[in-house]
C-alpha cells in the first residue's frame, strides 16, 4: 500500500546503492583505524626492541616499511574523508566510497603485514594482539565487497572500460 512506501516510488535500488556506499565508508574508516593500530604497534616495538646494542628502528630496513605504511594510510584517509563528506552532503559518492574502501583496506593489509614483519615471531604472541588484528585486516580485502570487484567498478563505471565479467 502507498502508506507503506518509503521514499519515492521506483527509487528503491538507488536507496540500496546509497546504503552500500555508507557501508563502504564505514568499513574504510575501520581499516584506517586498524592501519594506525599496526603502525603504532610497529613503531613502539621498533623503538623498544634492541639488537646488537641499538634499537631495530634505527635500521632503514625497519624504518622504510613503517614510513611507507604511514604514507599509504594517510593517503587512504583523505579519500575516506572525501567520500564521507560527499555522502553527508547527499551527493552520489559511489566512486569515492568504492575507492575509499579499496585504498583503506589495502593500506590496512600492508600495515598489518609490515607490523608482522617488524615483530617477527613475537607477532604471534597473544599479548601483542598483532596476529588477531592481522586476520581482521585480511578480511576487509574480500568483505563486504572484494578489492577485485571494486577495481571492476572503477574500470567500467569511472574509466568507461568494457565490462570484464
Amino acid at each position: 500500500p502507498e502508506s507503506a512506501l518509503i521514499g519515492a516510488e521506483g527509487d528503491g535500488f538507488k536507496y540500496i546503492l546509497s546504503s552500500m556506499n555508507a557501508e563502504r565508508i564505514l568499513i574504510a574508516s575501520e581499516c584506517i583505524g586498524d592501519a594506525k593500530f599496526f603502525i603504532d604497534r610497529a613503531t613502539a616495538y621498533a623503538n623498544e626492541r634492541t639488537v646488537f646494542g641499538r634499537p631495530i628502528g634505527q635500521n632503514q630496513g625497519i624504518q622504510f616499511p613503517i614510513a611507507e605504511a604511514y604514507a599509504q594510510t594517510e593517503a587512504a584517509s583523505l579519500m575516506v574523508q572525501k567520500a564521507a563528506s560527499l555522502f553527508q552532503e547527499g551527493v552520489n559518492c559511489g566512486e569515492e566510497a568504492n575507492m575509499a574502501k579499496y585504498l583503506a583496506s589495502e593500506a590496512s593489509w600492508k600495515a598489518a603485514d609490515m607490523c608482522m614483519q617488524t615483530h617477527g615471531g613475537f607477532a604471534f604472541a597473544k599479548e601483542y594482539d598483532i596476529e588477531r588484528k592481522w586476520r581482521e585486516a585480511r578480511l576487509y580485502r574480500i568483505a563486504p565487497i572484494s578489492s577485485n570487484l571494486i577495481l571492476s567498478f572503477v574500470a567500467e563505471k569511472v574509466l568507461g572500460l568494457p565490462r570484464s565479467y
